[in-house]
């Protein structure tokens, strides 16, 4: 008895000697990708010798699906591949499409490769379009690893891997036009702002969470409701954010490189800081989604502030019974407001503070639109739940369905 008992401690302390050794296992990464310099394998399509004909009829089908392998990070990573194009075998003017993917075979949609195109056109196709040679690359992204025990929060660089040539008929697309002529805007969002409860990327994180970016007038849109968008609002230093391009999807933001900040703005880059404006006060956040291009600006202004807005219209029989309330998207000089509201393709609309007619705003356009003081009523064109939108600053505007 006293032998096994003997055995049985032993066996005890092998294993718990076992488990701490376990625990302090880390990851130790391959020098060549802390750098940035390490590659990686993008095999040639079977079709690569050919032409891709791309038809806009089939913009929803997949044109080609690439196939790679994961880098050789010295660990098991989830990668998240995006593609590269460029009219140059050495990538530079390239755009990035649409397409992403995590796993080693990523498709490209026909839609996302036309449009490709359209950006490396700088929104100016040939008319009739032309095959063309374009080259291709992946870029995998991670958002962090260990390199050492004595640095446990690194992070990997974006890595590429070798580029091929393909050649391309794409269809054409008209060139940029205002936003009310495009049938679906893709806009990027703010989140985070209002705090650590103020990351709820999906639809419930609506006003809450995540907070539109706003329209321009004139022609800076394209078919596929890329363009430039615009916020505009008081920003407290002691707060942070980031920008999404889609709701439920992290892999397609803008953050800050090398900290919190607004002076190094990435885009797509896993493990980004945040952004943290460096003191008080109006800033300008202007995006173009065309040519990836973030600019965050402190202007100086001392506008109005109103201490409620709400939405009148048929909907409430034009003030017949209370206003629709919004809420104030900020606690300090807000001018940013939301609301819940559901519509009939006969309601009509417009926004206006203290329930009194003397500060009201509207305009023609739905879902998105710049209102004016006694503008229009404004008229859906779809029925349905929205979160609406309210900026009082620039008086842009958006119904967002939910």
């Amino acid at each position: 008895m006293k032998n096994i008992n003997k055995i049985l401690i032993l066996m005890l302390t092998v294993i718990a000697f076992a488990s701490c050794e376990t625990d302090n296992v880390v990851a130790v990464v391959n020098p060549e990708a802390e750098k940035g310099t390490l590659t990686f394998v993008l095999n040639k399509p079977m079709y690569a010798n050919f032409t891709y004909v791309l038809e806009e009829a089939n913009r929803g089908e997949t044109m080609e699906t690439l196939t790679t392998s994961q880098p050789d990070y010295g660990f098991t990573a989830a990668v998240t591949y995006f593609v590269e194009i460029s009219f140059n075998e050495n990538m530079s003017s390239s755009v990035t499409l649409a397409s992403s993917a995590q796993g080693e075979t990523v498709p490209i949609n026909v839609r996302d490769m036309n449009m490709g195109f359209f950006n490396l056109y700088g929104g100016n196709m040939p008319n009739p379009s032309t095959a063309t040679d374009i080259y291709v690359r992946l870029r995998a992204v991670i958002s962090s690893s260990t390199p050492s025990p004595l640095d446990p929060t690194p992070t990997v660089k974006p890595l590429f891997s070798n580029v091929i040539k393909i050649n391309v008929l794409p269809y054409f697309v008209p060139n940029l036009m205002p936003f009310h002529q495009v049938e679906q805007l893709f806009p990027y969002y703010i989140i985070g702002y209002g705090g650590d409860n103020a990351w709820n990327n999906s639809l419930s994180g609506l006003g809450t969470s995540l907070m539109p970016m706003s329209v321009i007038e004139g022609d800076h849109y394209n078919i596929e409701g890329q363009g430039t968008f615009v916020f505009t609002s008081y920003f407290e230093a002691s707060r942070s954010f980031k920008l999404v391009g889609e709701i439920s999807n992290w892999n397609i933001q803008w953050g800050n490189d090398g900290g919190n900040g607004i002076n190094n703005p990435v885009h797509n880059i896993g493990g980004s800081s945040n952004f943290q404006v460096p003191a008080d006060g109006y800033y300008t956040i202007t995006l173009n989604t065309i040519d990836n291009i973030l600019s965050i600006e402190a202007i100086t202004i001392s506008p109005t502030l109103f201490s409620n807005m709400g939405v009148v219209g048929t909907i409430n029989d034009w003030g017949g019974s209370p206003d629709i309330a919004m809420t104030p998207y900020q606690a300090v000089n807000n001018h940013v407001w939301f609301a819940e509201v559901t519509l009939t393709a006969d309601d009509e609309v417009k926004f206006r503070y203290n329930s009194d007619w003397a500060n009201n705003w509207g305009a023609t356009t739905f879902p998105w639109g710049i209102a004016t003081a006694g503008g229009a009523n404004i008229k859906p064109t779809r029925a349905g739940a929205y979160m609406v939108f309210f900026n009082d600053l620039d008086g842009t505007y958006s119904f967002i369905r939910r």
